[in-house]
């Protein structure tokens, strides 16, 4: 982890949930945030430290995951650019409940949680900014205890899949080789195999090295799939 250059405004409002903040909050922000850097691999933070800080993501992915008593580990999603995780500040949580790894070269901004008390005393504007991140929080909670209770493996493979695939091309497509899936499913890397094997006899996919085309999104839609995930492979 390096500390290097300055948030620059126009970066911070890269973040979506920054877009529209006027630029005082905007300056508040940058004078108090600092950029970090992590290697593939390298953990950000671990379940059970102290929570102290918001991170945002501005470059690369983060996974976040949890170890089971037994040892397993949890994939329970992956923050890619522009996301916001670590939000236990905002629910006054002292400890992490996961751990964060970065799964690329990855690039943070960090809002320390000293700054974030104080900023959020004072600006509405950001208060309501941070309202947001706590909404889509409550919402992503909800998320992961409907699948970890009631889906099956194929289906949380699935449904991963459908999660991160990079739609900017003419063809959709997931960058997560079979094992990192497997982690983030909380599976092992042959039940993650097979299950692409046979996405792949019925067409629904294609694997290649590295990456997984999505050739028929539809097909993957978990049960009560929203309408609004029908997006065109």
């Amino acid at each position: 982890m390096i500390a290097t250059l300055p948030i620059k405004p126009d970066e911070l409002r890269e973040i979506p949930v920054f877009h529209r903040l006027p630029d005082e909050p905007v300056h508040s922000l940058v004078a108090v945030m600092v950029r970090r850097h992590y290697a593939p691999g390298q953990v950000i933070f671990l379940e059970g430290e102290q929570a102290n800080s918001l991170w945002f993501v501005s470059e690369g992915r983060v996974k976040i995951i949890k170890h089971s008593l037994n040892g397993r580990v949890q994939g329970l999603c992956l923050m890619n650019r522009g996301k916001c995780f670590g939000s236990c500040p905002l629910f006054d949580m002292e400890n992490n409940p996961a751990t964060a790894q970065a799964l690329d070269n990855v690039t943070l901004f960090v809002l320390p949680g000293e700054a974030l008390q104080q900023l959020k005393g004072r600006d509405p504007h950001l208060v309501k900014a941070l309202l947001h991140i706590y909404s889509q929080r409550l919402e992503h909670l909800a998320r992961v205890s409907e699948v970890l209770g009631s889906w099956t493996v194929s289906d949380r493979i699935n449904d991963c899949l459908l999660t991160y695939a990079n739609r900017e091309g003419q063809q959709s497509y997931v960058e997560l080789t079979q094992e990192k899936l497997a982690a983030m499913v909380g599976t092992v890397r042959e039940v993650v195999t097979r299950h692409l094997r046979s996405l792949e006899r019925e067409g629904i996919v294609r694997n290649e090295t590295g990456r997984i085309i999505i050739l028929n999104a539809d097909a993957l839609l978990p049960p009560c799939g929203c309408e609004d995930r029908r997006t065109p492979a």
